[in-house]
């Protein structure tokens, strides 16, 4: 199985489509054909920049923009 490499820009764009909700890491995964570990690393290192933010609820972790990514992003 071959991955097709993704950019942290893709992984901002569909954020960016959810329209400042927090969204599963499987919506991420599944609007980006990518498995969930590899979505998952690119998450992370958004997050660490301060561009994604991130709450866990019943054990699902949900993803979203922060407020420095949508004034960027404008």
């Amino acid at each position: 199985m071959a991955i097709d490499p993704l950019t942290n820009d893709e992984v901002l764009a569909v954020l960016e489509d959810c329209e400042a909700t927090a969204v599963p890491t499987a919506h991420i995964s599944a609007r980006l054909s990518a498995p969930k570990p590899y979505v998952t690393t690119h998450l992370q290192q958004l997050a660490l920049k301060g561009l994604v933010g991130f709450n866990t609820h019943r054990g699902v972790r949900r993803w979203r923009l922060t407020t420095a990514a949508r004034e960027a992003c404008e």
